[in-house]
């Protein structure tokens, strides 16, 4: 091997010019030559100086050091070009994508770049002795439905009885898991949702102190996105979205309960803070009556002695409120002192105290100071200063007769306090109301509002689509698109609050099942479902980014003066791109089934034949997939075998399947049959050149 060639086969593992500079034994040592001394050495050799030099490339038994290298170098790289089962299934993907279809450019030019940069990238972990770790797309590479088909046919769940337990190695047959069967009435919703049933501990400590939040859980949106769906179908939906704020009095008294600068000078002999004493400390001095200073000896009641000024009795410190310094020890109160904030409040007193008024105006009525009227000769509309009485809103009338049952006042409100331009707290609320005035009602009606809150401003709206109203409430805040949004600020007491009579009614369980391998049929169910879904979602989202395109290109039109026609060809375009995602949408919706495989624990099916759906769910599930469709509340065993006996064919299919992908998994032939890929993806795009024209013949 020449000096060339060593450099070439050297080059894979380190640059060339790093080569030349390091200082290789074997490069004076004579192994690209004959020499086994050098030059110097051996002209001491010859002019007897020495007799012999020790040569420590030939003790027996050691191995040259370029040997050594090599071979040290080649293990490393047999581990590195170890390809996986995962790494095969995504080369033999990216062949399929470079088809000749597509007519792939050639990588050669490109590949010995491409190779070196692998090989710096998994250099430097190698010889630092630790490996990188890859971070996978998606949980489905190894979290697939068929890992957990194995995983219910190798075990189930159980409960262990303690050690303390008499008979502690006999377990228990009753599972800890169940899979609960759910129905909804209002909407005709039925679910399967896989429970856990804790064991029974101690209850917790009490709550204590004040409630702090920075932003809705996930809970609480799902609690608000029913309300406002069953209020939409029971009741008509809200009709009115309120959006009240403060004024810097009132926030000076949500945040710090006190007054600023100018508000407290303006008091007077009101303070902020209450102090109440609980004992009594002051005493008369020698040879003062006791006229204006309360008793301070005493414990419990006592009657006053009649004199000539008072001749009746009169009872004093009724209720032991004060102790003196002679009582019992347990009738003294633990703190001699306790103060009270006048001026506390929160956003949800505030939503409260509001709501409370404008349910007593919704049912019992209330004075319009005023109405808006439109003059027939001029047609321009003027304000009406005769008060108007506006009755109240009495319930449906019973079988018997009208009742005075009061109507169901509606409402959902959620606070927010976000910062504003300056970094102050902007504290506010966004109220949904289902109340809703004629449009000559609607000046005195706001004004009357704005009069009850006495905060600060308040805006009102109407809504236009009363069935949607739960994403006006849930948009306003910012939870709809991003599901958990840490920039709504911190708030002290509630946070939300819904009517009681908007609230959804819960589930109720119909049948409790044994679980077996129920989870893994669900997953596999959702990733059949989202498979379905991908490509009406894509296009949603193609259609909103031009309709955000098409939104932008009109307020430029506007604001650029265009002509009339080009702006209203924009707002036709905005309408027409709705629509069309609105339909899929309304596509989507309609298959009346929810379920991912994020989560395996849950499957919902919803709409007009939500029934029939959740009937062949069940029978799919124990036929198809052999579910076990134990039943701990009734027998279901022939309807389990009527599900066999309909399914046998499917189930004995999907049974192969997981045995031929098992036996592959396990056989380890495949790598004596590995093939490059790169060399495949080469010629495939040489006959891809060759087809299309593009490969010049070859001179002989």
């Amino acid at each position: 091997m020449d000096k060339k060639q060593l450099l070439y086969a050297v080059g894979a593992v380190m640059p060339h010019d790093q080569i030349k500079k390091n200082d290789a034994s074997h490069f004076r040592a004579g192994f690209l030559g004959s020499k086994i001394y050098t030059d110097q050495e051996q002209q001491l050799l010859d002019a007897g100086i020495v007799k012999k030099l020790p040569v420590y490339d030939r003790v027996l038994g050691r191995k040259e050091r370029h040997i050594k290298e090599t071979e040290n170098w080649t293990e490393v790289f047999k581990g590195l070009n170890f390809r996986t089962k995962h790494i095969r299934e995504a080369a033999a993907g990216t062949a399929e994508r470079l088809s000749l279809v597509k007519g792939r450019k050639s990588r050669t030019g490109r590949h010995r770049v491409d190779k070196w940069q692998e090989i710096t990238r998994y250099m430097a972990p190698t010889l630092t002795h630790s490996y990188s770790l890859t971070e996978l797309s998606s949980p489905e590479v190894h979290d697939n439905h068929y890992a957990y088909y194995a995983l219910a046919a190798n075990g189930s769940a159980k409960v262990l009885r303690g050690k303390e337990e008499a008979n502690y190695s006999v377990e228990p047959s009753v599972s800890p898991i169940a899979l609960h069967f759910m129905h909804r009435e209002w909407n005709n919703t039925y679910k399967f949702q896989v429970k856990v049933d804790t064991s029974p501990s101690n209850a917790p400590e009490p709550q204590s102190g004040e409630r702090y939040t920075e932003k809705l859980s996930s809970r609480s949106v799902t609690r608000i996105f029913e309300a406002a769906a069953y209020t939409a179908i029971k009741h008509d939906g809200f009709k009115t979205f309120l959006t009240p704020t403060f004024s810097k009095w009132q926030r000076n008294a949500i945040f710090g309960s006190m007054t600023d600068g100018e508000g407290y000078k303006n008091a007077g002999a009101h303070s902020p803070i209450v102090y109440k004493r609980h004992m009594v400390t002051t005493r008369a001095k020698k040879g003062q009556k006791k006229i204006w200073d309360p008793i301070c000896d005493v414990a419990g009641e006592y009657w006053t002695i009649p004199t000539k000024d008072t001749p009746f009795p009169k009872v004093m410190n009724r209720g032991g409120v004060v102790a003196g310094d002679y009582c019992l020890l347990s009738q003294k109160p633990e703190q001699e002192f306790s103060y009270e904030k006048v001026l506390d409040t929160t956003i949800g007193k505030e939503n409260t105290r509001l709501l409370d008024g404008l349910k007593k105006m919704f049912q019992r009525g209330w004075w319009a100071s005023h109405t808006v009227r439109i003059d027939p000769d001029s047609g321009c509309e003027y304000s009406d200063l005769t008060p108007v009485w506006v009755e109240g809103h009495i319930g449906k009338p019973s079988e018997f007769g009208p009742t005075q049952k009061p109507k169901d006042f509606h409402y959902i409100w959620v606070a927010e306090c976000p910062m504003n331009e300056d970094g102050e707290p902007n504290p506010h609320s966004h109220i949904l109301l289902g109340w809703e005035v004629e449009k000559h009602l609607f000046s005195a009606w706001s004004k009357r509002i704005e009069q009850l809150w006495g905060n600060g401003f308040a805006k009102l709206e109407r809504i236009k689509k009363p069935k949607a109203a739960g994403s006006y409430i849930i948009k306003a805040v910012g939870y709809a698109a991003k599901g958990a949004n840490a920039d709504q600020g911190l708030i002290k007491g509630n946070r939300y609050s819904i009517a009681s009579c908007s609230r959804a009614p819960g589930w109720d369980s119909l049948a409790t099942f044994d679980v077996d391998n129920i989870t893994a049929v669900i997953k596999e169910l959702g990733h059949k479902l989202e498979q379905w879904k991908k490509p009406l979602t894509r296009q949603v989202r193609k259609l909103n980014k031009q309709k955000a395109q098409t939104i932008v290109a009109k307020s430029i039109a506007i604001k650029e003066k265009k002509p009339t026609d080009y702006q209203k060809r924009l707002q036709h375009r905005i309408i027409r791109l709705e629509k069309q995602a609105e339909k899929i949408n309304k596509t989507i919706k309609e298959r009346g089934v929810h379920a991912s495989t994020q989560n395996r624990f849950c499957i919902t099916f919803e709409g007009d034949s939500a029934k029939e759906k959740a009937d062949d769910f069940i029978y799919w599930a124990a036929g198809a997939r052999g579910w076990s469709m134990q039943c701990r509340d009734v027998d279901l065993s022939d309807i389990k075998s009527e599900a066999d006996e309909q399914h046998q064919g499917e189930l004995i299919r999907f049974k192969e399947r997981c045995a031929y992908w098992k036996s592959v998994i396990e056989d380890d032939d495949w790598r004596e049959e590995d093939i490059d890929e790169d060399e495949i993806d080469h010629w495939r795009t040489i006959q891809a050149d060759y087809l299309e024209g593009r490969l010049e013949p070859m001179l002989c």
